[in-house]
């Protein structure tokens, strides 16, 4: 009884451990296969790899639901695409959070590649009456990919648990790793934002600090051309009565820093 109770959790155990193999090996292929067209068009349209891949992971199941084997769908995007598509059957929530079960029209694509970058030009350029509705996802707006895929659960999807599905995939299967250095501004790391911002902080600083310290030499240059007379050398005898007894001709009276109007030629009497 024993050894059958032991042959039989072996088993058991044998069949989960492949069952996990095998979900891992589906995983790791779904993400090697789509990583670098995932990584290329996210890049060129500023938006987070790692989320893109977390929602090709939870619309299409690693790439075995009927909609993208059947349609290259994989991001479970409604319409038709240069006239195809095809109709399923679709999970919707209602705006009380009840599931329910509808049929739906979805685009074909020809492609995993085109799929991807419609579902970036979506993200990119939102809908007919709102261009901006999903730009809480994009690189420049979201400072983190956790931020750009909570941006999604309230624009993309009717289930408002879509944004912690997202960032629990991303966590799990370490997708941050595909973002990589997507620049300045674009990082996804608070930590590179608050370096970016210190130095464009410095470089306003000191750009500022020169222009004011331009500005003050230019006020200074203007005071001086003001303020700043020509010393002139005035006939003492300009300033004496008339009946005064003459100045000789060598004695003069340095007169500094004399306004020009009040300066008086020699030969002028001084009034009284």
């Amino acid at each position: 009884m024993t050894a059958v109770l032991v042959t039989i959790l072996a088993t058991v155990g044998f069949v989960l451990l492949n069952t996990d193999s095998s979900h891992a090996s589906v995983a790791s292929d779904f993400i090697n296969r789509l990583k670098a067209p995932i990584e290329k068009v996210s890049r060129q349209n500023h938006l987070y790899p790692s989320v893109m891949m977390a929602q090709a992971i939870v619309e299409s199941d690693f790439g075995q639901s009927t909609l993208s084997t059947d349609a290259n769908n994989y991001f479970g995007i409604k319409g038709t695409y240069d006239g195809h598509s095809v109709t399923m059957e679709t999970g919707e929530y209602s705006s009380k959070g009840k599931h329910y079960m509808t049929a739906a029209q979805f685009k074909q694509y020809p492609s995993a590649e085109a799929s991807i970058r419609d579902n970036a030009y979506l993200l990119r350029h939102g809908t007919l009456t709102d261009p901006d509705y999903y730009a809480e996802t994009w690189t420049t707006n979201a400072v983190t990919s956790s931020d750009a895929a909570m941006a999604l659960a309230t624009t993309y999807a009717t289930d408002m648990d879509y944004g912690n599905k997202l960032n629990a995939v991303i966590v799990k299967y370490d997708l941050n790793r595909l973002d990589g250095d997507t620049g300045a501004a674009t990082t996804g790391t608070a930590g590179n934002i608050n370096q970016q911002i210190e130095q464009s902080l410095k470089k306003e600083l000191g750009t500022s600090t020169a222009t004011k310290v331009a500005d003050e030499k230019k006020a200074e240059q203007t005071r001086s051309k003001i303020t700043r007379m020509p010393e002139t050398i005035i006939p003492r005898s300009v300033f004496e009565p008339k009946n005064a007894r003459p100045t000789a001709p060598d004695e003069y009276t340095l007169q500094l820093n004399l306004p020009l109007e009040k300066i008086i030629k020699k030969g002028q009497s001084v009034q009284k």
